[in-house]
C-alpha cells in the first residue's frame, strides 16, 4: 500500500511542478495574485485543486514540497506584478508626455532637480513652431483666424554634467487677422494681441546648477504653475482665475507670461522614500514695476510671485500661488477711475489628476484689485475653473469643463459683469496633442458690464507642432 501511495504522491508533484514551472516560464499576464492553496482556485483544475489540499493536509513530507511550491507561486506572483508595475509605469510615464504636450506647462526650467547624464553634448538645440487655426461661429457671424501660433527656437550649453545655461525666443503671429478678440471677450487665453500680426510671447536667458536655478526675460510665470492645470482647452477656457487678466497676456501683473522677470527655484525632499511624492518645488519670482494694464501713466511699483507644487510619483498634484504687484499712487485720479483700491493680488489653489485615459484639473482663485470687466473696470472677486478629458476609443476625446468668475456683491463699480461658461468638446489625436483636431462647443451665461449678454460660440480647429 505504501509504495503505491508513495508513488501517487510521486506522479502527482511531478505533474504539479512542472505545471508551477511552465506558468513561471510564460508569466502569462492573465495570472491571479496566488498566496497558497486557496489562493489557487482560480488556476487549477477541480482535480488538482483537490490533489493539493489533500496532500498538503495528510502527508508531512509532502509539506514541505507544498511551501516549496508556494514559493514557486509567490515568484509567480513577482514576476506577473513587475510586468504589471512595468506597464502602469510606462502608461503612467506616456500620460505625463501628453499632459505636457496638451497645454503650455512651464517646461524650461527644470521640472526636478538637475541629473548627470551618462554623456553629455556641450551645445543642443531646435527649432520649433504650432500652427493653430480655427473657425468661429458667434452671435454676430463666422469668423476664420488664429488661435495662438508660434515658432520659437531654443538652446543650451552644458558647462559640465550638472551644469547648463539656456536661452529662448519666441514668437506670435496671426496669420489671418485680429478680429477674433472682439467676438470672444476674455475668452482667448492671452495668446490674441489686438492690432499685432507679430508679437513676442517668450524670451528667456538662464542658467542651472545642483544649487542655483535663476532665469530672466519674459517668462511662464510661477503663478501659471498652478493655472496651466486647467488651460488646457483648445480654443477656450483659462479666463477666470487671472493668468491672463485685465484683458492681457499677464506679463505686467506677473501672472501669465511674465515680463522682465527674475526667477528661481527651490526643491525640498523632505518626505521619507515609501511616500512616492517628488521633492517639493518651489518657485519664486521678481519683477520691477510694469504698467498697471487700461490705466495710462501709472505703473506697479514692483511684483513679486510664489507658488508651491507637491507631485505625487504617480499622477496627482497639489499646488498654491500667490502674485502681488503693488499700486502705490491710490490717490492718481486715473487708478481710482480705473476701480483700484489697492494691491494687485491673486491666491490660487490647484489640482490634478490624471493617467492615459483621462484628465482632470481644478483651480480656485481669490482675486483682488486684478482682473476687469469687459469695459476694464477692475474689482475684486473669486473665480473658479475645470478641466477634463476622456478618451473615448483610440483618438478620440470628450472634453468639459466651465469657467466662472465673480465680482463681489459690493463690487458696484463692474455693473452686472460676470463671466460664467461650460465648454463641451471632441478632439481627435492626430499624433496625440501635438497633431490634433477638434471642435468646440461654449455655452455662455456672461454678462457684460451693461447686462448684455455675449451669447455661444460653436468653435472648430486644428492643431499642427513641428
Amino acid at each position: 500500500m505504501f509504495p503505491r501511495l508513495h508513488l501517487f504522491i510521486v506522479i502527482c508533484l511531478s505533474s504539479f511542478v512542472s505545471l508551477a514551472e511552465d506558468i513561471t516560464d510564460s508569466a502569462a499576464p492573465d495570472i491571479v495574485p496566488l498566496v497558497g492553496a486557496e489562493s489557487a482556485e482560480g488556476v487549477l483544475s477541480e482535480q488538482e485543486q483537490i490533489r493539493y489540499e489533500v496532500i498538503a493536509e495528510e502527508d508531512p513530507q509532502a509539506q514541505q514540497t507544498t511551501e516549496h511550491l508556494e514559493e514557486i507561486w509567490e515568484d509567480v506572483e513577482l514576476k506577473v506584478l513587475e510586468e504589471r508595475l512595468a506597464a502602469v509605469d510606462a502608461d503612467t510615464d506616456r500620460a505625463r508626455e501628453e499632459v505636457k504636450s496638451e497645454a503650455e506647462e512651464p517646461g524650461l526650467m527644470r521640472d526636478e532637480p538637475v541629473t548627470k547624464p551618462d554623456e553629455v553634448e556641450a551645445f543642443t538645440g531646435n527649432v520649433y513652431g504650432s500652427i493653430r487655426l480655427r473657425y468661429r461661429q458667434t452671435d454676430a457671424g463666422g469668423l476664420i483666424g488664429d488661435a495662438g501660433s508660434r515658432a520659437g527656437a531654443q538652446g543650451e550649453w552644458r558647462a559640465s554634467q550638472d551644469s547648463r545655461a539656456y536661452a529662448r525666443v519666441e514668437l506670435g503671429f496671426n496669420l489671418l487677422d485680429e478680429l477674433d478678440q472682439l467676438f470672444s471677450p476674455s475668452g482667448s487665453s492671452g495668446e490674441s494681441q489686438a492690432g499685432q500680426s507679430l508679437f513676442p510671447r517668450l524670451y528667456t536667458v538662464g542658467f542651472e546648477t545642483p544649487v542655483i536655478v535663476a532665469s530672466y526675460g519674459k517668462s511662464w510665470s510661477t503663478y501659471y504653475k498652478i493655472s496651466n492645470f486647467t488651460d488646457r482647452f483648445d480654443s477656450n477656457g483659462s479666463a477666470a482665475v487671472g493668468t491672463f487678466n485685465a484683458q492681457t497676456d499677464g506679463g505686467a501683473t506677473g501672472t501669465g507670461r511674465a515680463d522682465q522677470v527674475l526667477q528661481t527655484q527651490a526643491y525640498i525632499d523632505f518626505l521619507p522614500e515609501r511616500s512616492k511624492v517628488n521633492p517639493f518645488n518651489l518657485n519664486i519670482q521678481l519683477q520691477k514695476g510694469q504698467p498697471i494694464p487700461g490705466v495710462d501713466g501709472v505703473n506697479y511699483q514692483y511684483s513679486i510671485g510664489l507658488s508651491a507644487v507637491l507631485d505625487s510619483r504617480e499622477d496627482y498634484s497639489l499646488g498654491v500661488a500667490y502674485n502681488l504687484a503693488t499700486v502705490d499712487e491710490l490717490d492718481n485720479p486715473a487708478v481710482r477711475a480705473a476701480g483700484i483700491k489697492g494691491d494687485a493680488q491673486a491666491l490660487l489653489i490647484g489640482a490634478r489628476w490624471f493617467d492615459d485615459k483621462s484628465y482632470i484639473g481644478v483651480a480656485v482663485a481669490r482675486l483682488l484689485n486684478h482682473e476687469t470687466t469687459d469695459e476694464g473696470t477692475y474689482f475684486d472677486g473669486w473665480g473658479s475653473e475645470l478641466y477634463a478629458r476622456y478618451r473615448l476609443i483610440k483618438k478620440y476625446w470628450l472634453v468639459g469643463g466651465y469657467n466662472w468668475l465673480t465680482p463681489d456683491e459690493e463690487e458696484l463699480q463692474a455693473g452686472q459683469y460676470e463671466l460664467l461658461y461650460g465648454v463641451i468638446g471632441l478632439r481627435y489625436s492626430i499624433d496625440e496633442f501635438n497633431r490634433l483636431a477638434y471642435a468646440e462647443w461654449r455655452i455662455d451665461n456672461t454678462t457684460n458690464e451693461s447686462g448684455d449678454d455675449v451669447g455661444d460660440i460653436f468653435t472648430i480647429g486644428i492643431r499642427w507642432d513641428f
